[in-house]
């Protein structure tokens, strides 16, 4: 018995049965490709705040999603399955749709190269399941992570929370390909705010952009610690009631792994989705300012910025084994000694620029088409302790956890604040600052780094991230090591 053997769908072989019987109801005559999914998902999300006991909810669905390319035309359907006919009503249903689009007269023809078959077997690798764990110890732990978060009397609002998630998703398409992923995440929060001195500060751990979430088992939870750090961020978050405010002006910083996190997710992660570039997606968020022909020629940053997408890399929430086009994972340089290399793609949008797919088609569930998300986006780690790096700054600022942010529809024009902000004089991290925010521009930003501190600084994080219309979630990787800037500009955010 391990953590992957609950639900429906935990057999693959009755799963491949399930989506060849879905599969044979498109093979007709027009339909050059067809894929289908075959998902059961389960959630579970507990948050409990000062002012209100714990909300506890568990969601589960199961179902299918089948694509149907119909000369050249795209039809989707998807449907909860309860029984076999379920299977046969969404292929029929997505066969319908996509000869609806055939006939619609000058309708964009989709063109989608061949792709050799690739069937395996991928799961998270799991020691304490988290759903095994049990309610009475989920709530202490709550409880205990308010309780040393909400200890100073300057508190004024604190919240915990617990999740975790575990999905079987299965494969298949009229290529040949059958694959069978077995995910399982944990994951905790903890924020508090304090008011006084005329001024709301906030503090937030492991990371202020929904906690952090591991591709991993409840010993992911275990290792945050978070009763010792919900200690930390109540003390700190009082600490900048009375602390002074940051400068404005130009400056040189060291950003912190989290900031850095949602750096890369805004301004690298999104501005390199191929959808975007060529003008496909423009919900939610906008376009790019990057160009279909960039790849090998546009100056990103400086020779100190490598960033990969690697979905092989294992423990965050942009691990797999391959994507939701059946694309097997790989790594991916996207950008190499600040030269734009490639692209996050779909085998879709990739052929409309000649290359192949990296793989980076994703779907929130059954219920959705696959789209182009970021997969664990990382800057690579340089070299050097983060006292390494403090020491050639010298003078300047490190930052981490974010605050607050801002970026255009095309990914160009950010402005980023941070909850905390210490000042460095001589390499030596010294007090705590309010209120710092920096921004710019994506390329003048990322054309400021001198320097990344080494692997043993790196930290990744899980990241939800939302995308399209009908909007999904995407739940992607990024990650970096302390990063060092010279003359950036400083200072709006109070």
């Amino acid at each position: 018995m391990t953590a992957h053997d609950w639900g429906d769908l935990s057999d693959d072989v009755a799963a491949a049965a399930m989506l060849a019987e879905a599969l044979d109801a498109v093979q007709v005559r027009g339909v050059s490709y067809a894929d289908a999914r075959l998902i059961e998902a389960e959630e579970l999300r507990l948050y409990s705040t000062l002012e209100a006991g714990v909300d506890e909810r568990v969601e589960n669905n199961l179902g299918i999603g089948i694509r149907v390319l119909y000369n050249g035309s795209w039809g989707f359907a998807s449907l909860p399955v309860w029984s076999s006919a379920d299977l046969r009503t969404a292929a029929e249903r997505a066969l319908a749709n996509a000869r609806a689009a055939d006939s619609v007269s000058g309708a964009y023809r989709s063109e989608l190269p061949p792709l050799p078959p690739a069937s395996g077997r991928y799961q998270t690798e799991v020691v304490v399941d988290p759903f095994g764990v049990s309610a009475s110890a989920r709530y202490e732990l709550l409880a205990a992570v308010l309780s040393a978060a909400s200890a100073p009397a300057e508190i004024v609002t604190a919240q915990a929370g617990l999740n975790a998630k575990r999905q079987h998703r299965h494969f298949a398409s009229t290529e040949g390909s059958v694959q069978h992923q077995h995910f399982i995440e944990s994951g905790a929060m903890a924020l508090v705010n304090a008011a006084g001195n005329g001024t709301l500060q906030r503090r937030s751990f492991p990371n202020s952009f929904h906690g952090n979430t591991a591709q991993a088992g409840w010993e992911y939870v275990e290792g945050l610690r978070m009763v010792e750090e919900a200690d930390r961020i109540g003390r700190e978050a009082v600490e900048l009631l009375t602390a002074p405010l940051a400068p404005s002006g130009y400056a040189d910083f060291i950003i912190g792994p989290a900031q850095m996190a949602l750096q890369i997710h805004e301004s690298t992660g999104h501005a390199l989705e191929l959808d975007r570039i060529l003008g496909d997606e423009a919900n939610y968020a906008g376009t790019s300012f990057i160009t279909k022909d960039a790849a090998g020629s546009m100056r990103y940053g400086s020779p100190a910025v490598n960033i990969t997408s690697d979905p092989t890399v294992p423990g965050t929430r942009g691990s797999f084994g391959f994507d939701d086009e059946g694309v097997p994972a790989s790594r991916q340089p996207l950008i190499t000694e600040g030269i734009i290399q490639n692209f996050l793609s779909t085998r879709d949008s990739a052929a409309r620029i000649g290359a192949q797919s990296t793989g980076a088609a994703r779907s929130d569930g059954w219920g959705y088409l696959p789209v182009c998300f970021s997969t664990n986006v990382f800057l690579e780690p340089g070299e050097g302790s983060t006292e390494e790096l403090e020491e050639r700054l010298g003078d300047g600022f490190y930052i981490d956890d974010n605050r607050s942010w801002s970026i255009d529809e095309r990914r160009h024009d950010f402005q980023f604040g941070t909850e905390v902000a210490y000042e460095v004089k001589k390499g030596r991290r010294g007090r705590l600052l309010r209120g710092f925010s920096y921004g710019g521009t994506t390329p003048q930003f990322w054309q400021s780094v001198e320097a990344v501190a080494g692997p043993e600084e790196f930290k990744a994080f899980g990241m939800p991230c939302g995308k399209g219309e009908p909007k999904q979630w995407g739940f992607l990787g990024h990650g970096a090591s302390p990063t060092l800037v010279r003359d950036v500009r400083i200072g709006v955010d109070r």
